[in-house]
């Protein structure tokens, strides 16, 4: 086990990165939480069953 204190980190992050904080931003609004609560809500959000093809 690591028994030393957490340190600060910087990361360096890709442009598109922002695009991703932008959808959490608005999922935040949305559902009236911060961050991460939306995170929360996008882990938690069943993934829709995708259609049939089939036309009965």
């Amino acid at each position: 086990m690591n028994d030393q204190p957490p340190a600060p980190r910087t990361v360096e992050v890709e442009a598109d990165v922002y695009d991703v904080y932008d959808v959490l931003e608005r999922t935040a609004a949305s559902q009236d939480t911060d961050i991460n609560g939306a995170l929360r809500y996008l882990i938690e959000v069943p993934a829709p069953c995708p259609g049939s093809d089939d036309e009965d």
